[in-house]
Formats: C-alpha cells, structure tokens, sequence
C-alpha cells in the first residue's frame, strides 16, 4: 500500500489528535468548572443562578461537543486504518502484527504512534 507524502502527514495530524485530546479536553474541562459558576469554591454561602450556569455552559458545550464527537469517529476510522494496514504490512513478523493490533485496540495511544513513525513515515516502500 504506497502512502503519499500529504496522507502521510493527515493520517500523523489525526494520530497526534486522538493521542493528545484526552489529556488536553480533562485539563480545559476542569479548568472551566472551577474558574466559572460551575463549582462556587470560593464562596461557600453563594448560590449560582441557574441563568448562569445556562449562559456558561451552552457555549462551553457547543464548542466541545462536536470536537468529542469528531475526536470519536477519528479513534473509529483510524483504528480501522492501522489495522488493515498493520495485517496487511509484509514487512512486519506474525507476533508483531498481533502486538500491533492488540495494541491499536487496547492501547492506541501508544501503539498507533509507534506504528505510525517505525512504519508509516518511512520514505522507503514497504511489501504490502
């Protein structure tokens, strides 16, 4: 399977994606809750107006709404992308396509990136 240069660079942009979108959307999430009228932790005996938290939030979630949905169906396609890829590389042993597609499932964070640098980004053409 012969990769051009600019899907090679899409499939890495979305690979980063799914890795670093968990760990960036908790941080922005908590943050929001604790600085808004979320959480009153700074004033105990303060209780938030519900219009508030309305005001708040809707915007809040209309931006991040459609990124968790669109962050999901990128962790679908690509799962299915580096499992075809994976089972199909001719380069890659028999336990390393298992471990690869185990890994693309139960920890792909880190078995997609590794696979996408050893045998993705490579300039060299692979049997496949």
């Amino acid at each position: 399977m012969n990769i051009s240069k600019s899907a090679k660079i899409l499939i890495g942009f979305l690979t980063a994606f799914a890795v670093l979108f968990p760990f960036v959307i908790m941080p922005i999430v908590m943050m929001f809750f604790v600085f808004s009228s979320g959480f009153p932790f700074f004033d105990p005996q303060s209780v938030p107006n519900s219009d508030d938290i309305q005001k708040t939030m809707l915007p809040f979630m209309l931006v991040f709404y459609p990124l968790m949905m669109c962050f999901s169906f990128v962790q679908l396609g690509l799962q299915i992308f580096y499992i075809i890829h994976e089972i199909k590389n001719k380069a890659l042993t028999d336990t390393f396509r298992i471990l690869f597609a185990i890994g693309t499932f139960l920890l792909p964070f880190i078995a997609m990136p590794i696979y996408f640098f050893a045998y993705l980004w490579k300039d060299s053409p692979q049997e496949i």
